[in-house]
C-alpha cells in the first residue's frame, strides 16, 4: 500500500517535490498509480492533465522504501533518504511548479481492470 507522506513546495520546480513512501511490508509495484490533486474530481480537463502523473512503467518498490516525485528535470535514480532508507527519486520534466497551490495531493490508483472484449454471458432461459 502506497501513501503520500510528504509534498515540499518551491519556488522552482527541482526543489518541489512529492514523497510517496510504501507502507506494506512486501515489494510493490507503483506502475497505474498516479499522483494529483483536487483537480482529478472538477470538470476542468485541462488543468487535470497538468497535475497528473502516471506512473506507466515498472516500479517495484521495497517494503518502507521511498519514491521522491521532482517535479523539475534530472535524471532518475536510486538513491538513499535521511533514516536509511531506499528511495527512488523520478523527474516528470515540468518547467513550472505544480503543487504550490493545491489543497491536497493525492495518489489514485485503478482498482480493477478487465480484459478487452470479455463479457459475461447472459444466462439462458429454460423454456
Amino acid at each position: 500500500m502506497f501513501r503520500v507522506i510528504g509534498v515540499e513546495t518551491g519556488e522552482h520546480p527541482r526543489r518541489e517535490f512529492v514523497v510517496i513512501r510504501n507502507q506494506s511490508l512486501r515489494y510493490e509495484n507503483l506502475r497505474g498509480w498516479a499522483v494529483t490533486d483536487e483537480s482529478f474530481f472538477s470538470d476542468d480537463l485541462r488543468a487535470l492533465a497538468q497535475r497528473l502523473y502516471v506512473f506507466r512503467e515498472e516500479l517495484m518498490v521495497e517494503p518502507g522504501a521511498y519514491v521522491a516525485l521532482c517535479t523539475g528535470s534530472g535524471e532518475n535514480h536510486w538513491a538513499r533518504a535521511g533514516d536509511g532508507r531506499s528511495v527512488f527519486v523520478i523527474y516528470w520534466g515540468k518547467d513550472r511548479c505544480i503543487w504550490r497551490d493545491s489543497q491536497q495531493v493525492m495518489l489514485v490508483q485503478v482498482a480493477h481492470v478487465a480484459p478487452a472484449g470479455v463479457m459475461p454471458h447472459r444466462a439462458q432461459t429454460v423454456r
